[in-house]
């Protein structure tokens, strides 16, 4: 998704910030990166499973803007799926557009700010209808933001995320991974991924994004 791609391991928190120092000093050369990432251990493998943003421990914000996308290339989404949602009062917009296949691809987008309780609802709710929707030609996309940086090295250690994309620039950085929790995937080049997080900013001053398989929205 516009992402400039490398291999890496899984990030500690305390080599974070060396790492981006490093980065900006010698102009983001990928063999010295390669050599930094390379050091870094594996974290401990953890039984919980994968948290969004506010129930992370890793956010200050106690309620965070989620987003559901549905795509169906022949255009065709249930609307009744809107009353399926785990709570009332979501923003809905539909749209469609013609694919260079000749379908029109429809897309279903359902945008609600939420609190921790409702987060835990709507990520049970993700994870249980995406292989649903997904035998019905249905993909689905869950993206969350709150307004703040986060440490990313922090959060994925903390998930038991392998991360195997990465981007840095000026101050965004992007993963891309796979939790094993997280039951949707897509390939993206030899890469099996199911998750990004994207940060910018500092930590009371910034944006953070998850998204669940990958952004699709801008950021």
């Amino acid at each position: 998704m516009g992402l400039i791609l490398t291999k890496s391991y899984i990030f500690k928190r305390h080599l974070f910030i060396v790492i981006i120092s490093c980065l900006l000093l010698i102009g983001f050369k990928p063999f010295v990166v390669e050599c930094i990432l390379q050091s870094i251990q594996p974290a401990p493998t953890s039984n919980s499973e994968a948290p969004l943003l506010l129930n992370s421990g890793m956010v200050q914000a106690r309620g965070a803007e989620v987003s559901v996308l549905l795509w169906s290339e022949d255009g065709t989404i249930p609307i009744d799926i809107m009353t399926q949602f785990p709570m009332p009062d979501w923003i809905w917009t539909q749209k469609e557009q013609q694919t260079n296949s000749g379908n029109i691809a429809a897309t279903l987008t359902g945008n609600r700010v939420i609190n921790q309780t409702e987060e835990s609802m709507i990520y049970t709710w993700y994870t249980a209808m995406a292989p649903v929707l997904k035998k019905n030609g249905i993909q689905i996309y869950l993206d969350e933001r709150v307004p703040e940086a986060i440490d990313i090295s922090a959060y994925l250690s903390h998930t038991n995320t392998l991360p195997s994309q990465w981007f840095l620039l000026d101050n965004l950085v992007s993963i891309a991974g796979y939790q094993r929790n997280i039951g949707t995937n897509i390939l993206a080049g030899k890469d099996r991924i199911n998750i990004q997080l994207l940060s910018r900013g500092e930590m009371t001053d910034g944006n953070t994004v998850l998204a669940i398989p990958v952004l699709l929205k801008e950021f």
